[in-house]
């Protein structure tokens, strides 16, 4: 009796070893949709589509460090937007990804801040949003409707 109640202890013990050992389900967001629902869904004007090699040049964003991106821009207006998804290769590709976002953001809120308190108090709600190795930054007037439908796309 006791040697079955050890099997069973020991059978027992093992598997719950196994299950914490295993990885958690990684985040699947479908960045290409989710341009699509913001162009669909939120009122841009002209959207001008992003390449992963123009990352870099506009964001400082090292196109080594993207394996997937979505992103556009418009000119129109006081407040243009900016829509930039990105999926990072790794830990550390988001974490530089991360850190080039908040610097352009911070040049936003910089240049509404000189230009009128509408468009500053406007910058000020934006911020950078990570699920995973995805990255976003919406600057818009919109940017609450955007991130939305970000955070809705997230698949675990």
């Amino acid at each position: 009796m006791k040697k079955i109640l050890s099997v069973i202890l020991i059978t027992v013990i093992l598997f719950s070893f196994a299950s914490c050992t295993a990885k958690p389900k990684e985040t699947v967001i479908d960045i290409n949709s989710v341009k699509s629902q913001i162009t669909e869904k939120v009122e841009l004007s002209d959207p001008l589509d992003i390449g992963t090699d123009a990352l870099s040049d506009l964001y400082g964003i090292d196109s080594a460090d993207v394996a997937e991106s979505a992103c556009l821009v418009t000119m129109d207006g006081t407040f243009p937007d900016e829509v930039i998804i990105v999926k990072a290769q790794d830990e550390n590709s988001k974490q530089r990804i991360v850190d080039a976002l908040n610097s352009r953001l911070s040049e936003v809120k910089t240049q509404s801040q000189n230009y009128d308190e509408t468009n500053y108090k406007l910058a000020q709600e934006c911020k950078v949003i990570t699920e995973g190795n995805y990255v976003a930054l919406f600057v818009s007037a919109h940017h609450a409707e955007m991130e939305e439908i970000f955070e809705s796309a997230v698949q675990k």
